[in-house]
């Protein structure tokens, strides 16, 4: 099974839609069986898509999709150039004012997705305000579960920020049988101990570590929305999964050596035996 995240930093980016041109053909020559992805926007004030191509709603709410819905214009890209992904989305906040901000899980296989709110503010003027999507679905024979979360930074108080939402999203996963890839921005470099990285690692297991010989390994440069004045290149995107795998591959990708960049956010693809 091959999977990729990435914060796509949608309708924010210079030369959008050549950009999402350069996803869609990797996505399609890669074989990727499904995409997470972040900061997925739509306008506020766009107008609804009626029937939304290949769109699955999560079980648990109605979501407004709107034309310019950036999952559902590189769904409609990714059907021009031969391919059908199902997928789904989920609205967390208003981001910059002018847009609604989710997150999107795209899969060759057909999904049943889940909106969890994963903060204690329920807001959605608050950028706060945080949802996970989860999907199930079957790759290779195997059922799993599979999610895209953009989390917060690790706060200082213990019932907000990251430490927060990782509660309330372990509530949710916990009640999960099965296998389970967790995917996103958790906003959390693996350079920090005792923050976002050790807590989750202390029930999931890193990808990037079960990998033999991973290629890449930061996935932001030195400054970029929300981690200003930043000095270094940081790993704050990641795959973890439930349980020890067979990791065949872990790539940086789309960070202008491996594929031109196409987000201010570096994507990581994982491929992992099923078997």
């Amino acid at each position: 099974m091959k999977w990729l995240t990435l914060n796509v930093h949608s309708w924010m980016e210079e030369d959008t839609e050549e950009k999402m041109d350069i996803l869609a053909h990797y996505i399609i020559s890669s074989g990727l069986d499904g995409v997470s992805l972040q900061e997925v926007n739509q306008r506020i004030d766009a107008l609804p898509e009626e029937k939304p191509l290949h769109f699955v709603p999560s079980i648990n709410e109605k979501t407004i999709i709107k034309q310019d819905n950036y999952a559902l214009c590189l769904v409609k890209r990714l059907a021009e150039l031969g391919e059908s992904y199902h997928w789904s989305w989920t609205y967390s906040h208003v981001g910059y004012d002018i847009y609604e901000e989710g997150v999107a899980i795209l899969s060759k296989k057909p999904l049943q997705s889940q909106a969890v709110l994963v903060s204690s503010v329920d807001k959605k003027t608050d950028v706060k305000r945080r949802m996970m999507l989860c999907s199930k679905l079957t790759v290779e024979d195997k059922e799993l579960f599979v999610t895209s979360s953009h989390y917060s930074w690790w706060s200082e108080e213990t019932k907000q920020g990251f430490q927060d939402e990782w509660t309330l999203s372990k509530l949710f996963l916990d009640k999960l049988s099965g296998f389970m890839l967790l995917c996103g921005d958790f906003n959390g470099p693996d350079t920090i101990k005792n923050e976002t990285y050790d807590l989750v690692t202390k029930s999931f297991v890193d990808t990037f570590e079960l990998a033999k010989h991973p290629s890449g390994r930061y996935t932001i440069p030195k400054e970029i929305d929300g981690w200003k004045h930043t000095k270094e290149q940081l790993r704050i995107d990641y795959i973890f999964a439930s349980e020890p795998c067979q990791v065949r591959s872990h790539d940086v990708i789309f960070d202008g050596e491996n594929y031109p960049c196409v987000s201010d956010h570096y994507g990581v693809v994982v491929s992992i035996d099923m078997e």
